[in-house]
Formats: C-alpha cells, sequence, structure tokens
C-alpha cells in the first residue's frame, strides 16, 4: 500500500523531489516497477512529472488514493516496507542453507546482509544562517570540557587536539612493531577509566592477564619485568596497589580477548562488546587482530572492509573508538604522512585523527600527521620508561610545545637506568 500511496502523493503534488532527496529507485518500488520507472523517465526526458492524463494513458488500471500523510511519514513507511522484503529474503535463503546443512554458509550470509541493511531516514536540511543553535553548543564546551571531549591521557597532546571527541572520533596510532603503541593505547585508556567512564579494550594478541600487568605498572610505576617474572621484592607495593584499586576508580576498564569469544572478533563481535558492557569509549589493539565479517581474502580488501565497519560502528554507537595500526614497510624519508598506514588508505580516509609514533634512543615522538578540527604537521616528545610505565614530556627546540613542561624533571629522568 505504501509504494501505492507515494506514488499517488508524486502524481498529485507534481513533486519529484521526495525521489530526489531521499535516492528512491526501482528497488523501493518493487510492485510497481513500470509505473515508477514511466515517471522517472519522464521527469529525466522533460524535467517535471507527468500529469494524470499522461500517466494514466498508459496505466489505466492505477488505483490513485487520496493522500494526506507527511513526506516524512511516506518514506519512512517505505523504507520499513524495503526492509521487510530484504529481511524475508534474507531468512528466507538462510532457512535453505540451514536445511542443507550449511551452518557457516548461512551465517557468512546473515552477517553480509546485516552490513546491507537500510535504516528509514527522511533528508532534513538546516539553515546556518536562521538555525544559530550551535552557539549554544558553543557555550556548552567552553563550560563543561568533559561533556564533549575525554582526555588522552597525555597533556600535551589534549592542547594539540583537544582530547577526544566523545561523539564523532575514530581515532589511529600508527607504528612500526616495537615502538610502544599498545603502551600508548593502555595509557589513554586508563585516562579515560579515570574520568569515571566505562572503557572497552579489545586487545586481539595480548592475554587479559598481559593487559592487566601493564595496567598495573602505567598506574603504579612498578617494574613491569618484575611482575611479570614474579619478583618477590614487589609484593608488598604491588599487593598494595592491588588492594587500592576498587575504592580508586569509578569507571571500569573491561578487556575482552579471542579466547573469550572463541575466535578473532570482527566489527560485529566489537558492538555487542559495546552494547553488552554499555562502553564510553573502545580501545583496540589492533586493526590487523580483527577479523572481516564478510571473509574477504585480499589483504587490502580486508582492511578496508574492517575500517568502513569500524567508521560505521562509530556513527551507529556515538562513542570514540581509538585504534592501533601497523607502519607500512616503505621508506618515506623520516616524514611522517598517511602513507604511514599499512595495508590501505582507507584506515587513514576513515581516521578523524592519526597520530604517528617513533621511538629512538629512549625518545618517543607522536606526530599528529591528520587532524579533523586541529592543526597537523606538529610533532611531540617524551622520555620514556615502558618497564616502568612512565611517559616525561621533552621541552626541547622543535617540539610543538616549545617551552612548555619541566626541562628539571627530564633531565633528572634522563640519568634514570632502565
Amino acid at each position: 500500500m505504501i509504494q501505492c500511496q507515494l506514488l499517488s502523493y508524486i502524481l498529485t503534488t507534481q513533486n519529484y523531489s521526495i525521489v530526489l532527496n531521499n535516492n528512491l529507485n526501482i528497488d523501493f518500488f518493487s510492485d510497481y516497477v513500470d509505473e515508477f520507472t514511466f515517471i522517472q523517465n519522464h521527469y529525466n526526458t522533460y524535467g517535471n512529472v507527468p500529469d494524470k492524463a499522461t500517466f494514466f494513458a498508459t496505466f489505466s488500471d492505477f488505483d490513485l488514493v487520496e493522500v494526506n500523510e507527511s513526506e516524512n511519514y511516506l518514506i519512512d513507511a517505505l523504507y520499513e516496507d524495503l526492509n521487510k522484503r530484504k529481511l524475508a529474503k534474507t531468512f528466507n535463503t538462510i532457512r535453505k542453507l540451514i536445511n542443507e546443512d550449511k551452518t557457516n554458509e548461512a551465517l557468512d550470509f546473515y552477517i553480509n546482509s546485516s552490513q546491507d541493511s537500510i535504516k528509514s531516514r527522511h533528508l532534513t536540511s538546516i539553515d546556518l544562517i536562521q538555525d544559530t543553535s550551535r552557539y549554544d553548543s558553543y557555550l556548552e564546551r567552553c563550560n563543561d570540557f568533559s561533556k564533549f571531549f575525554i582526555k588522552t591521557g597525555f597533556n600535551e597532546l589534549d592542547k594539540l587536539i583537544g582530547g577526544w571527541d566523545r561523539y564523532e572520533e575514530l581515532a589511529t596510532i600508527v607504528a612500526r612493531p616495537g615502538v610502544g603503541k599498545s603502551w600508548v593505547l593502555l595509557k589513554c585508556a586508563i585516562a579515560a577509566l579515570e574520568q569515571g567512564l566505562r572503557v572497552g579494550i579489545y586487545s586481539g594478541e595480548m592475554s587479559e592477564q598481559k593487559v592487566g600487568y601493564r595496567f598495573d605498572t602505567l598506574v603504579s610505576h612498578l617494574s613491569n619485568y618484575g611482575i611479570t617474572k614474579g619478583n618477590r621484592d614487589l609484593q608488598n607495593e604491588y599487593k598494595k596497589h592491588i588492594d587500592s584499586l576498587k575504592d580508586r576508580y569509578v569507571g571500569c576498564l573491561k578487556v575482552l580477548t579471542p579466547a573469550m569469544i572463541n575466535g578473532v572478533a570482527g566489527v560485529t563481535s566489537l558492538r555487542a562488546f559495546i552494547e553488552k558492557e554499555s562502553l564510553d569509549i573502545l580501545f583496540i589493539d589492533q586493526h590487523s587482530l580483527l577479523e572481516d565479517d564478510r571473509k574477504a581474502k585480499d589483504p587490502v580488501t580486508r582492511a578496508s572492509n574492517i575500517s568502513r565497519d569500524l567508521k560505521n560502528l562509530q556513527v551507529l554507537k556515538k562513542i570514540p573508538i581509538i585504534a592501533v595500526s601497523q607502519q607500512n614497510r616503505e621508506k618515506t624519508d623520516g616524514v611522517a604522512t598517511t602513507a604511514n598506514v599499512a595495508q590501505t588508505d582507507r584506515i587513514s580516509q576513515d581516521s578523524t585523527i592519526l597520530l604517528f609514533l617513533e621511538q629512538k634512543d629512549k625518545i618517543l615522538t607522536v606526530s599528529l600527521i591528520k587532524s579533523r578540527d586541529s592543526e597537523m604537521g606538529k610533532s611531540i616528545k617524551y622520555f620514556v620508561n615502558l618497564n616502568e610505565g612512565t611517559f616525561v614530556y621533552v621541552p626541547e627546540e622543535g617540539n610543538a610545545l616549545e617551552g612548555e613542561g619541566s626541562k628539571e624533571l627530564y633531565e633528572e629522568f634522563e640519568q634514570e637506568p632502565f
């Protein structure tokens, strides 16, 4: 009925913009393919909707109905109609595969089909001259930073990017193996925890115990080597740290590993993780350790699918997603660019922020190579001791925040052995 209603609305109002503005095509008019095609071709040829006489000369049996509903209702109902038909077709195929004992194929078909689901939507535009509500949002940002942004755990980085955007952030941290990107990711996660948030980490490689030991080192600065190797000299301090955790933090830090879900996580699993734990922010270690829900075999296609699905997940759930990614092996003359991201340039395109890490002689350089809302091409440096989980800002010439930080603290820290 809705297909007939919308065609009747077009013919009665002579308004074809409802088709153009909402990307309607013959998929939406399965019961009236010829009628819709006729109207479409007439508009494309003559620039207007055919009048009733012209239309009924070809489709004399068409039942023109009176339509009193709004355009928004018609579009939402039309999308719902399309989704019902798609779901029916999907379930029929899945039932057929299950009856043929092709369970894995049925599951793959279901996952791929779910990616193509279309939400009901109608186009609404905003006049930026008449609607100035954005100023009210600006005032809110001025008065309540935490409502819109999450601190990264690196004060100097916060000064560059303003923190993670609570609603529109898909950030990627890029580095070669062994540089410390997983440590940086976890430090950012701890900062979110300290802000009272529900934090999730997907660890594709390390067990929850290994992640826990690194967490303990970053928080307490006890030797990570001593903790993992069972150094008895740390026992009293370590026990004191463990006993303090429940009173110290209001939020939670949830860790998900492949062992917990009997296989590598795809974006569908990450969505379930977000929803089950009501996460406020998600950290992923790392892109290459995720499964492509579409099962693409080509590495570039696989990485592109994962990146696109993560972007869609971020838009859907409206929480920050921060992931780490491998640097490619090509030489870039020491200049950090989006070309440093391995596997696919899709990751660079989808990311709102790209951070590139390098480490040499205990100095970690963090370069901002892409940022949607702040100046790019800036770098900051930290003296790092990963065994003790410490990052000390280096206030030297060439840093983006030159002149800031404690030079005395850096010089004192520089003398300490690893």
